[in-house]
């Protein structure tokens, strides 16, 4: 259930700014109700999340800024991937090497500063390999947004798994 909400979200998210809404509004709101820019910015976080739960490259190119600054550091990266093209090829290899991808976001903070934004939180996350091998693992999420005419795109993203004592 909690998928086909992340999923409706991030359809609305992705569908509402093309429908030629004001951005301060969402489908079926009064004029007098806004949405704050902090609940904007975690409903993009949510939309990146079900892009990637999804393995949807069209999704993801509608959420990132595709700008040469635009920065990707996964839970299991071994470099920083700087620019778009770099940045959009990094999740295709991603996509590509996983059959399942689970994510869940716990404890997410926004902080909005005008035209830039970011959220930060816990990530709980499993991959199904396709050899049929599992990773589980914890994460500090960070994702930075910039307001674009309305809409806040990531420009990074930086997933850093939690370092836990060996046994």
């Amino acid at each position: 259930m909690k998928r086909i909400r992340i999923l409706a979200v991030a359809a609305v998210w992705v569908l509402v700014p093309s429908a030629g809404l004001p951005a301060d509004r969402a489908l079926g709101q009064d004029k007098g109700q806004q949405i704050s820019d902090a609940d904007r910015v975690h409903a993009a976080s949510q939309a990146f999340t079900a892009a990637i739960m999804a393995r949807d490259i069209d999704a993801i190119d509608k959420i990132w800024a595709h700008e040469p600054y635009a920065t990707f550091i996964g839970p299991l990266s071994t470099t920083v991937v700087v620019g778009w093209e770099g940045v959009r090829k990094a999740w295709l290899m991603r996509f590509g090497q996983f059959d399942r991808v689970t994510i869940s976001v716990a404890e997410a903070h926004v902080h909005t500063n005008s035209k830039v934004a970011w959220e930060t939180g816990m990530e709980k996350v499993q991959l199904l390999r396709k050899d049929g091998k599992t990773i589980n693992l914890d994460a500090f999420v960070t994702n930075v947004f910039e307001d674009r005419d309305g809409r806040w795109l990531l420009v990074s993203h930086q997933a850093t798994p939690v370092f836990k004592e060996p046994r």
